[in-house]
């Protein structure tokens, strides 16, 4: 498949999930009262997003666990939201009592509205009508624009069908390779051709700043070891901590998901269920088959590569029929199909987590571990700051003291490195700063990120040199005839191409004959040369044309044929409405980008992993 649809598809998801999340049922409480607080991550306008906010996301959606990811969906979401208020845009009163009285939670056994659930739900969530049906307002709005958006390109069914055949066609073709190393041999730089190319690439041949290094890093992880919690702590802090270590029901389980658009026909509905239970059919034969089946057919981008994997949740994560399915399985045992707005999953409970005196136990651990921990962390970080900057020659005093190892570089660091340990660029400029590189002094205490900080000192220092024709040579001698056999490749392919167009074959031998697609590229057919091949012209059988692989192989390939494969057809009219999509998401993206220019957004990207307390 077309690479680009891959791409996109992945940006659709991502911008339609993390924007049309619903935040009206569930961790909504960020959103209304956190105006004054200075620990925000990002903010739009005078809005602002917390850490909090971003774990109630992902706890809504586990498939997605990127932070960073959530965050910006979340900007992109505010963004759409600040619109929608400037213009004044509200949903109507009958829109929202319809709306509310259709979720299932404020249903009763006969599917109708209770008041009674509604009103016990917002006690239960500390919030009031009015709070809950703006938010369940803003949804509304959010949805009816992206619709918009999702709706604004369109194409004929003729014309899919079209193209979706121009798609399946095949051209029957065999190749014969003109490698390069052939003439390798054959050429012998002259010292012009190395002096000009030393001197025309003197920036390859320029060895950067580098130091050697030894310095001492705390972090989260290292003060945990250091932590101990006695007994009596431990029971303190769960008398004094129910709320946060008493944990409802959890499951953890996989899936495979089938998706159908949200505006699927009862055929294109009916196709994909066919599917479904046709998987279903082999996971019920071979259960211990369920991750190697989900990575092969599941259509969840999050969790396929996983084997499925979904990972721990309690009750209120998942949507209702997906819920319900799985807290009524038992560890290892697979649902019949579930139907969700999402298409039809596949569910394997894997195990449940209960709300039992040992898991109490192991969560007030974590939690007040975690927390001694920061703290220790804290302090020992503003121990070592003191002690380094007091003792400015030797990282010795401040190792002792605080019972912590000096470590050193494995070699050389290079200025400007773009990898490795040491490419932080706060890493960076303390190292090569003239108080640490020149006067041989201490680095100030550098955070590092991810709950971690370091003190550095150069132990040695080399400067910046020009590596001596002398000492390059051989490798610019490779360099050259690596380029010039290349060149050679190409002119001896036109040639041949000149022959072949000429009815001359001149005794070459095409082999590896396959029928290639113009979504079909492989590992061996690239999709510049499946572009080569379909632009040649068929009025005159063998056609020819030629393409250059990754090594600088010329590739020439003999079509003698093409015909159209109709089981491909289904496939593509597929890859069309991707297609579609793409472009619907293409201006929705420019749109987002107009509305960034119009609302001040900033974000503090070192606060993401930030726990609130």
């Amino acid at each position: 498949m077309f690479n680009i649809v891959e791409k996109n598809q992945k940006v659709v998801k991502w911008i339609m999930i993390v924007i049309i999340i619903t935040f009206a049922l569930w961790g909504i409480g960020g959103y209304l009262s956190n105006v004054g607080d200075d620990g925000y991550v990002a903010k739009v306008g005078s809005f602002r997003i917390y850490p909090r906010d971003i774990d109630n996301a992902i706890l809504q959606n586990p498939q997605n666990t990127d932070k960073m990811q959530v965050m910006f969906g979340l900007i992109n979401r505010q963004l759409l939201l600040n619109n929608i208020d400037d213009y004044h845009m509200q949903a109507t009163k009958t829109q929202l009592q319809q709306k509310i009285a259709a979720m299932p939670e404020f249903q009763d056994s006969n599917g109708q509205f209770d008041l009674s659930k509604y009103q016990d739900f917002l006690r239960e969530k500390l919030i009031s009508a009015q709070e809950f049906e703006r938010n369940i307002g803003q949804q509304l709005l959010l949805t009816e624009f992206l619709d918009l958006f999702n709706n604004s390109y369109f194409s004929s069914q003729l014309f899919q069908k079209k193209f979706a055949k121009l798609l399946s066609r095949e051209r029957s073709i065999t190749s014969y390779t003109i490698n390069p190393s052939q003439f390798y041999n054959k050429i012998n730089p002259t010292e012009k051709q190395i002096n000009d190319y030393y001197a025309q690439n003197i920036s390859k041949f320029t060895v950067p700043e580098k130091v050697k290094l030894q310095y001492i890093v705390i972090d989260a992880l290292t003060m945990a070891s250091k932590v101990k919690i006695s007994d009596a702590e431990l029971k303190q802090y769960i008398d004094s901590h129910k709320a946060k270590v008493t944990i409802n029901e959890q499951v953890d389980a996989s899936h495979i998901l089938f998706s159908v658009p949200s505006n699927a026909d009862s055929k294109t509905r009916a196709e994909v269920k066919s599917r479904a239970e046709q998987v279903l059919s082999q996971v019920r034969q071979n259960p211990n088959s369920f991750a190697k089946l989900a990575k092969q057919y599941s259509q969840d981008p999050g969790s396929a590569g996983k084997g499925g994997e979904l990972g721990t949740f309690g009750h209120g994560v998942m949507v209702k029929p997906f819920e319900t399915a799985v807290f009524n399985l038992k560890p290892g045992q697979i649902s019949n199909l579930v139907e969700t707005q999402y298409g039809y999953h596949i569910i394997k409970l894997n195990s449940i987590v209960g709300n039992n005196p040992d898991n109490v136990k192991k969560l007030a651990m974590s939690q007040l571990q975690k927390q001694k921990s920061q703290a220790l962390l804290q302090k020992t970080a503003d121990q070592l700051n003191d002690l380094t900057y007091n003792n400015p020659a030797s990282l010795d005093p401040a190792a002792k003291k605080l019972e912590l190892p000096i470590r050193s570089s494995n070699g050389w660091v290079d200025k400007g490195v773009l990898s490795g340990d040491f490419a932080n660029p706060k890493i960076q400029k303390a190292i090569f700063s003239q108080d640490v590189m020149v006067k041989h002094n201490n680095s100030e205490l550098v955070d590092i990120g991810d709950g971690s900080y370091a003190v550095y000192r150069v132990t040695d220092h080399a400067t910046s040199r020009v590596q001596p024709l002398t000492e390059v040579k051989p490798d610019i001698i490779k360099q050259i005839k690596t380029a010039s056999a290349r060149e050679m490749a190409s002119l001896e392919a036109q040639k041949q191409l000149n022959n072949l167009q000429h009815g001359i074959t001149s005794g070459m031998s095409f082999t590896n004959p396959e029928n290639v697609t113009m979504l079909g590229q492989t590992d061996d057919i690239t999709p510049a040369a499946v572009k080569q091949i379909f632009s040649a012209s068929l009025k005159k059988l063998p056609a020819y044309t030629s393409s250059v692989d990754a090594n600088g192989a010329v590739i020439i390939y003999k079509i003698t044929g093409e015909h159209v494969d109709s089981k491909l057809d289904e496939q593509n009219e597929q890859v069309t409405q991707q297609l579609l999509n793409s472009d619907a998401m293409l201006a929705f993206g420019a749109y987002l980008g107009a509305l960034r220019s119009k609302y001040d957004v900033s974000y503090k990207i070192d606060r993401l992993n930030l726990q609130s307390k």
